[in-house]
């Protein structure tokens, strides 16, 4: 199964040295793939995984379904709206483009492909508002709905602890998850009718959806609130079933679970 992942990298400067109060000299340029364990965890199972950080998602990112159908799911995950809508940028005398690339994903969804958006500070709403997936095509195809203008994150540096809610979906089977440990953070998502929440996040008045699944057209969406590298799961991610998780996730968004 070939999967496209886009966004979780970080752009590393340094040294900085400043040479005078009004120039600066940059020596040295790196991206860190923060979801470097997932793209790892996906091909031990036998994905093959093509990473598009955010910077090369903003020129690379397929703009059609037919470019997205050459994939059987799709991870989003701290890759901010604009990074997928505002390209090509409008450059005087060009013909204007036809495609849009939020409404190819979405309709990639429903025409059978399979897609995850995986929490983060600009994942669904994000911080402050940045994440932009509010009143998009992308979230019509997710299960759930974005916070308008909000930032939804919720910071839990004592670990937020898993529920269950159905241990028998082929997302979930098999995890001993009351051994799960707990998230340092996630986002606040609002599930939509006729989507099934699997897990929770939290507990008594400050539980909210972790994982939260439903088909869309002859496609499948999945929402995870929180992250799948540190911050928020810098203890999820090293954890022996972290593999299992995220190969049976992908399977079953891509029809094969």
């Amino acid at each position: 199964m070939k999967v496209l992942y886009a966004g979780d990298a970080a752009s590393v400067l340094g040294p900085v040295y400043i040479a005078s109060p009004f120039n600066v000299e940059v020596k040295g340029f790196s991206t860190h793939v923060w979801g470097q364990p997932l793209i790892d965890a996906l091909e031990e199972g036998g994905f093959e995984v093509v990473h598009m950080t955010n910077e090369r998602a903003l020129a690379d990112f397929p703009r059609t379904v037919k470019g997205l159908s050459e994939y059987d799911a799709i991870i989003i995950s701290d890759c901010e709206c604009e990074i997928l809508s505002l390209y090509p940028f409008w450059i005087p005398g060009t013909k204007q483009p036809a495609e849009n690339r939020l409404k190819a994903i979405r309709d990639y969804t429903k025409n059978g492909g399979g897609l995850i958006m995986v929490g983060g500070w600009t994942s669904f709403s994000g911080r402050f508002g940045h994440g932009g997936y509010y009143n998009t095509p992308v979230e019509q195809a997710l299960p759930v709905n974005c916070l308008q203008g909000l930032d939804d994150r919720v910071e839990t540096p004592e670990g937020a602890k898993v529920t269950i809610k159905n241990a028998g979906h082929p997302v979930l089977k098999g995890i001993p998850w009351n051994e799960c440990p707990g998230f340092e953070g996630f986002n606040k998502i609002l599930p939509k009718e006729n989507a099934e929440i699997l897990a929770t996040i939290g507990d008594g008045e400050n539980e909210y959806p972790l994982i939260v699944v439903w088909e869309y057209g002859s496609g499948r969406a999945m929402a995870f609130a929180s992250d799948c590298s540190p911050h928020w799961a810098a203890h999820f991610q090293p954890w022996k079933y972290y593999k299992n998780f995220w190969q049976q996730a992908i399977s079953w968004l891509a029809g094969k679970g």
